[in-house]
C-alpha cells in the first residue's frame, strides 16, 4: 500500500474533513480536493479544493458552469476576472458566477495557497 492509499483510508476525526490525494499538474499546480463523504459532513452543497500556485506561475484561464469562490490563505498575487485585474492577498475573498473567465498570477515572488468552494448554478 502507498503512503498516498494509506492517508486516503486513515481515519478522520470527527470534525476534520479530509482530502483526496493532491494531483500535480505540468505547470506546477497542485489540487486537493476536500473528501467531504469522509468527513462528518457527507452532503454539504459543495465542492471544495486546496490549490497551490508556484512562485512565477498561473492557475491558467478557467470558465464552468459552477458559481466559485476563493479564499486565499497564503501569497500575494494579481487575479483576472473577465480581464479585469486585481491584486489578492492572504484574506483575500472573491468569487464570481458561472462561465465567467479567471485566472490568478503568482506574480509577487511567493506561492498562493487558495481554498476554492463551488456549487451548481441555479437554473435561470
Amino acid at each position: 500500500m502507498t503512503d498516498r492509499q494509506q492517508q486516503a483510508d486513515a481515519p478522520v476525526s470527527t470534525a476534520a474533513v479530509p482530502f483526496l490525494p493532491t494531483d500535480v499538474e505540468p505547470d506546477g499546480v497542485t489540487v486537493a480536493e476536500a473528501d467531504f463523504a469522509r468527513s462528518c459532513f457527507p452532503s454539504v452543497p459543495f465542492k471544495m479544493a486546496r490549490f497551490t500556485v508556484p512562485p512565477g506561475g498561473t492557475s491558467s484561464p478557467d470558465q464552468h458552469d459552477v458559481q466559485e469562490i476563493w479564499v486565499l490563505h497564503a501569497g500575494s498575487g494579481t487575479l483576472v476576472v473577465d480581464g479585469e485585474r486585481s491584486v489578492v492577498g492572504p484574506g483575500s475573498v472573491v468569487g464570481w458566477p458561472s462561465q465567467v473567465v479567471h485566472e490568478v498570477f503568482a506574480d509577487r515572488g511567493e506561492e498562493l495557497v487558495i481554498f476554492s468552494f463551488w456549487w451548481s448554478a441555479p437554473d435561470a
